[in-house]
């Protein structure tokens, strides 16, 4: 598969070698739009990667597959754009940063050829096999889940490229809700195949103020938020996200999810990392699940998206998930900014009413 990085502004560093590194796979370029602010990004990706540095027309029609790279706020015209020219389309997180743009990426994935997901971790070995023992009944009906993301190192050089990618709303559409509320929505929807229908809020923005100040007090956005979700069937979530400054586990990232079910429950840890599952009876089993959470997620990703376009398969993420998943964050800042006050998810409409 011939991959091309549609703008190498985040994370493109990290994937180049690692995508290079996975068999059938090769990177022809990255490529811009001649108006981007951040063109010289994708220029010093190209130089420091020995890739080609294309024109974004040129490199499009030559790809299988583009890997969307930008800043958030221009994922979707980028992504968009690939599609309209029936590319493949892999969108770096947050897919979207507003349910409009979400709903331009599925209207553009239904009228393409090409596939369309997201950067996600549903691939990693730990939510893999939660999601084994969720879907075999062994914990009943999930009744609640609890999720935590918590990044450490704060924003320095060595943690995000740009900490402006962040926290500037011009370009990241939030803090750190928009920058990684994205993977606790998708997990909670993934384990438990359930709508969120409500969402109530509190988080460290306005009219609060940052934990820890630095560039989200500069821009007036949120370090830490938590979330309380009312989903289908009477089940409950609560999601935490927050940027530390010291780091809970090895890992960049610590994430955990519990999923309470009617006889049971399962813990996925990926900074472990291991699964643990306790039944009714109380006979509790954890097992360590495959190596560090983040990159083997991202392997499988990779890998699987190109199978997926072999074979005619669905991916693991689609444009209805990325809806989802944007709603639920959208609605999460729309109450925080209401100090609280619930929120139900917007939907998606058509030009007869909601789809």
């Amino acid at each position: 598969m011939r991959i091309l990085i549609a703008s190498g502004v985040r994370h493109a560093r990290d994937y180049v070698p690692l995508l290079r590194s996975l068999p059938g796979i090769e990177v022809i370029g990255c490529a811009d739009t001649a108006d981007s602010p951040f063109a010289e990004d994708s220029a010093a990706l190209a130089g420091a990667t020995d890739i080609p540095l294309l024109d974004l027309d040129e490199g499009l029609a030559s790809c299988d597959i583009a890997l969307v790279c930008s800043e958030p706020t221009r994922h979707v015209d980028l992504a968009v754009r690939a599609l309209e020219a029936d590319r493949h389309v892999l969108v770096d997180k947050p897919a979207a940063t507003d349910t409009r743009g979400a709903q331009r990426l599925w209207d553009a994935a239904d009228r393409s050829r090409g596939l369309l997901s997201a950067v996600h971790r549903l691939h990693s070995p730990q939510i893999a096999r939660a999601r084994r023992i969720v879907d075999s009944g062994a914990i009943g009906l999930p009744l609640a889940v609890d999720a935590e993301w918590l990044a450490a190192g704060g924003l320095d050089g060595a943690t995000v490229e740009r900490p402006e990618l962040v926290c500037d709303p011009a370009l990241s559409g939030g803090g750190e809700l928009m920058n990684f509320g994205w993977y606790p929505a998708l997990a909670i929807r993934h384990l438990t195949g359930l709508e969120v229908e409500e969402v109530v809020a509190f988080s460290s923005a306005a009219p609060r103020t940052p934990l820890f100040g630095g560039p989200h007090g500069t821009y007036g956005v949120e370090d830490a938020a938590v979330l309380s979700l009312r989903l289908g069937n009477g089940a409950v979530a609560t999601a935490t996200v927050a940027r530390t400054p010291a780091g809970i586990g090895p890992a960049p990232v610590s994430s955990t999810l519990r999923v309470l079910g009617s006889h049971g429950h399962v813990l996925a840890d990926e900074d472990a990392p291991s699964v643990a599952v306790r039944g009714a009876d109380g006979v509790s089993a954890s097992r360590q699940i495959g190596g560090p959470a983040g990159v083997t997620a991202l392997r499988l990703l990779f890998t699987e998206f190109c199978d997926d376009i072999r074979y005619g398969r669905t991916p693991l993420v689609t444009a209805a998930d990325i809806h989802a998943a944007v709603a639920v964050v959208e609605a999460a800042l729309s109450s925080a900014r209401g100090d609280g006050v619930p929120v139900a998810p917007a939907v998606r409409t058509t030009a007869t009413g909601v789809a």
